[in-house]
Parts: C-alpha cells; sequence; structure tokens
C-alpha cells in the first residue's frame, strides 16, 4: 500500500468560506502564472503518488480540510492519450463549507464519504490535465488555458466557466475504507 507523505500534499485551500453566487462563480479567472504551464500533468511529478497500473491503494490518513494530493497511474484508457496514458485522480479533502456545498451539489452516487471528494483529473473538453487553483469555491481548472478552452470547475466537479461549463468531471471507481482513524482509498 502507498502511503501520503507531506511531500505528496499539492495544495492547502485556506479560504473558509464559499461564494455560491453564479454570476461570480461564472466569471472566475485562473492566475496568470499558469502561463505556460505543461497541460499534459496536474502538477510537477514530484508532487504525485505513482502507482502501478491497475488497482491500487493509497493510504490518505494524513490529508487535512482543504488538502488535495493527486494519484497518477499508468492506464490504457484513450481517453487519457491527452496526458501520457497516465490517469490521475485527485483526493480533496473538503473543508466544512466545501462540505455543506457538497451536500447540496454533489451527484448522487459519486461521493462516498463527504469529507473526500475523488475525482479524475482530465478535462471533459479536450482530455487535458486539471490543476488546482487555491480558490475554495472553484479548485479545479484546466491546464488548457487558450481562448476556447480554460474550463474551471467548482467543489463538486461541475464546469463553472469555460468549454466545460454544465459538465461534471469524470469520478473513477474507487471505494474508501475507514478502520479507527485510517483512511484508505482504493482505485479499482
Amino acid at each position: 500500500m502507498h502511503k501520503l507523505t507531506r511531500r505528496h500534499v499539492m495544495l492547502t485551500m485556506t479560504g473558509s468560506t464559499l461564494m455560491l453566487c453564479p454570476a461570480i462563480l461564472n466569471a472566475q479567472t485562473v492566475s496568470p502564472e499558469w502561463d505556460g504551464l505543461p497541460d499534459t500533468t496536474p502538477v510537477g511529478e514530484d508532487q504525485l503518488i505513482n502507482v502501478g497500473e491497475g488497482p491500487a491503494e493509497v493510504d490518505i490518513t494524513d490529508l487535512e480540510p482543504g488538502q488535495v494530493t493527486v494519484i497518477a497511474r499508468p492506464t490504457t484508457d484513450e481517453a487519457y492519450s491527452a496526458t501520457g496514458q497516465i490517469q490521475y485522480v485527485a483526493v480533496h479533502y473538503r473543508t466544512e463549507a466545501q462540505i455543506a456545498f457538497g451536500a447540496e451539489n454533489d451527484r448522487d452516487g459519486t461521493v462516498q464519504d463527504p469529507r473526500y471528494f475523488v475525482v479524475n483529473l482530465v478535462c471533459t473538453h479536450r482530455g487535458k490535465a486539471i490543476g488546482m487553483t487555491g480558490d475554495p469555491a472553484a479548485p479545479f481548472a484546466c491546464l488548457d488555458r487558450g481562448d476556447r478552452h480554460s474550463s474551471v470547475f467548482d467543489a463538486s466537479g461541475f464546469g463553472i466557466a469555460g468549454a466545460s461549463e454544465d459538465e461534471y468531471l469524470s469520478i473513477p471507481d474507487y471505494s474508501l475504507t475507514t478502520d479507527g482513524d485510517q483512511v484508505v482509498l482504493q482505485l479499482a
């Protein structure tokens, strides 16, 4: 089993409130710091938990509210051709505000534990990698920032701006197991 370490934590989302105004959400922008970032991987390779192809287990016990970790595993699924045949899966430990938002907005049957949002980091538009924005209301965005791309997704994986507006990010086949304080993500 793979174990999450501090170097695998991608981002701490420090905001404690969610802005739910649709006009504000639809006007989301991503920092110019994203210019020139590769659109084939969500973050630096050194921060990913790399697992082998097929089923995998990752101990995510050490995640804290607002933090995200990303698991990378090879795949033969053509849906991941734009990311070099690597499936990137984010595990987002939600804040209390994001849990409340998810209670009203998560798709039925996609979230096994409201504290953890597990999602494939592949854009619904052209299959490019999704990165973490640092915005608690819109934590995910496509790394392809071109004029006709620039998708941004809320804490339930729903597209709120860009080419993937009104579409959901895909959810991997997974399960979460809690044994005392230990939380383990199992990818099928």
